[in-house]
């Protein structure tokens, strides 16, 4: 028999915070795990600073599924998360998840689109990648607002399946990852929570600031892998 685990209550009085113009009672952290697997360590070190520091501030904490790409997402991924967040003693206060916000992503594109921040492109993955290394602008950066917001209507219908959607940034910038990044892709495959409603779907890099926005996150805690995409997603939320 296993016994339960004993948590030692934590005197959030005596600990000290690093985050900037905290106020009591009004922090919001978010936990987006993207429900494609099980928590490893990296995620549980995220979930607990999200959660502690929620907690110091007598704020929030979101547990947000990222669930924009229903390759590999399933419903066991969901439910074992909470479970092991509630193993670690962690209680979110709100459990939202991306998907509930996909038709709000659709408006925010089209307007990025007719403001000329956004084009449709079907250069192929590879040479996507190469021509991104090499700092060359796609062809597909001519295509007028109206060409763009036609394809994108047909990816939104299922149609133009090796098309995706780019932000119109630098493609010269000296992080790579800035150079015209993707915003949305067709998958016309079942998503785990809408079925077949959707067929193509945001990327993190736009969602995520997004939503954080919307569901009034005040500090954003990214690893430093996200370093790199921090002015991307300034970018986006502005």
């Amino acid at each position: 028999m296993v016994e339960a685990t004993q948590f030692t209550t934590i005197d959030y009085t005596k600990t000290k915070s690093i985050l900037k113009d905290a106020v009591s009672g009004q922090v919001v952290t978010r936990f987006p795990p993207e429900p494609s697997g099980y928590l490893h360590i990296g995620h549980v070190k995220a979930a607990m600073m999200n959660y502690h520091y929620s907690r110091m501030h007598q704020g929030k904490m979101i547990l947000r599924f990222d669930d924009t790409n229903p390759m590999n997402e399933k419903i066991e991924f969901v439910d074992n998360i909470i479970r092991d967040l509630a193993t670690l003693g962690i209680t979110p206060d709100i459990i939202t998840y991306s998907s509930d916000h996909f038709e709000m992503l659709e408006g925010h594109m089209r307007t990025l689109i007719q403001d000329g921040k956004a084009y449709a492109d079907n250069l192929p993955a590879e040479e996507m990648k190469e021509a991104r290394d090499a700092g060359i602008e796609s062809a597909a950066r001519a295509h007028t607002i109206e060409r763009n917001l036609e394809l994108f209507k047909g990816m939104l219908a299922g149609n133009n399946k090796d098309y995706c959607i780019r932000a119109k940034l630098c493609m010269t910038d000296k992080v790579k990852c800035l150079r015209d990044p993707v915003f949305y892709r067709t998958k016309d495959i079942p998503h785990h929570r809408t079925g077949d409603k959707f067929k193509a779907y945001p990327t993190y890099d736009f969602t995520c600031p997004i939503v954080d926005s919307v569901e009034g996150v005040t500090h954003a805690l990214r690893t430093i892998e996200y370093r790199d995409r921090n002015p991307l997603y300034a970018w986006v939320q502005e």
